[in-house]
C-alpha cells in the first residue's frame, strides 16, 4: 500500500505523465494528475494529498488562484504545494506573499523535482537513493 499521496496539477500531458511516472517509480506513492485548475479543489479535499505539484499556466482556474484558494481553506492549508511554472516570478511573489514551499520553473531537472519533491514529502520513502 502506498504511503504517500501526490497531486500533479499540469496541463500539459507529456510533463503530467512523466512527472507521474518519476514520482511512482522513486517513492512509494500514488500520484494523480489533473490538467485543470478547477478540478485541483475537488480533489485536494476528497484526497488530502502530502504534496500538490501545481503549474501557474493552468486553464479554468490558474495555479495562483487555486493556491489562493487553498490558503484560504483551514482544512487544506498544511497541504506542501511546490510550483513548477514557466512563469517562476509569478510564483516567486506569491511564495513571498503566503508561503509556497518550493518554486521550480521549467524547464527543470527531473532529480532537482525529486529531491524537492521528498523533502516536501518529509522524506518519503525512496526505491532508489537519490
Amino acid at each position: 500500500m502506498c504511503e504517500k499521496r501526490v497531486l500533479i496539477a499540469e496541463d500539459d500531458p507529456d510533463i503530467g505523465d512523466a512527472l507521474r511516472q518519476a514520482l511512482t517509480e522513486r517513492f512509494d506513492c500514488e500520484a494523480d494528475v489533473v490538467a485543470n485548475g478547477a478540478l485541483v479543489m475537488d480533489w485536494v479535499a476528497a484526497q488530502r494529498p502530502d504534496l500538490l505539484i501545481l503549474d501557474v499556466g493552468l486553464p479554468g482556474l490558474n495555479g495562483l488562484d487555486v493556491f489562493d484558494l487553498l490558503r484560504s481553506d483551514t482544512r487544506l492549508q498544511g497541504v506542501p504545494v511546490l510550483f513548477l511554472t514557466g512563469l517562476p516570478e509569478r510564483a516567486e511573489t506569491a511564495k513571498a506573499a503566503t508561503g509556497v514551499h518550493e518554486v521550480l520553473a521549467k524547464p527543470f531537472d527531473i532529480e532537482d523535482l525529486l529531491a524537492r519533491a521528498e523533502r516536501l514529502m518529509g522524506g518519503a520513502k525512496s526505491e532508489i537513493a537519490v
